[in-house]
């Protein structure tokens, strides 16, 4: 698109003037559907760079411009699921909004101890943002529930206290691969 005097007649592509027209006219227009394309892109948080601070002054998160996209998308995503009544299934998803697939996160109520479990699963290291999903978990629980953490990997043998919750491990036996 970046030279349209060959869509004209012949005498106007051996015109100078017209051709040059022409060619900085392609530029123009190759330099507009760019910008169109990077303006829609702001519009979803998943593919959105610098729109990342209107989402985040939207939801009510403060901006932190020196942080990767792919933590503040996860900030954006959390907190915009975070809305409404918590269900179980509302912090299974915020969770997952850090970086899982929803396959490996659920949430193990114990109502009669006024508390509940996210377990996570089949996890290969720690999460990267411990301290963003348990800020995401603590601003949309009901504040008078307790409620903490399992991995469900056996490498991971450490206990953790973490911003409000504990951190539990749990060893997992796999059967024997078949041969």
């Amino acid at each position: 698109m970046s030279n349209l005097v060959f869509r004209l007649p012949m005498y106007y592509q051996r015109s100078a003037p017209v051709s040059e027209l022409e060619r900085v006219l392609g530029e123009a227009a190759a330099q507009l559907m760019a910008s169109k394309s990077d303006t829609l892109d702001q519009l979803f948080v998943e593919t959105a760079t610098w729109g990342l601070s209107l989402w985040e002054q939207w939801c009510g998160l403060p901006p932190a411009p020196t942080r990767p996209y792919s933590w503040r998308r996860q900030r954006v995503l959390a907190k915009l699921r975070g809305q409404g009544t918590t269900t179980a299934e509302m912090i299974a998803s915020v969770v997952a909004s850090f970086g899982f697939s929803p396959e490996q996160v659920s949430v193990v109520e114990h109502p009669q101890d006024y508390q509940f479990e996210v377990v996570i699963s089949d996890l290969a290291a720690t999460p990267e943002d411990v301290d963003g999903i348990t800020d995401a978990v603590n601003e949309i629980k009901p504040a008078h529930l307790d409620w903490w953490f399992t991995y469900q990997l056996s490498q991971l043998l450490t206990q953790v206290r973490a911003g409000g919750g504990f951190w539990r491990i749990r060893e997992v036996t796999l059967p024997a691969m078949e041969g």
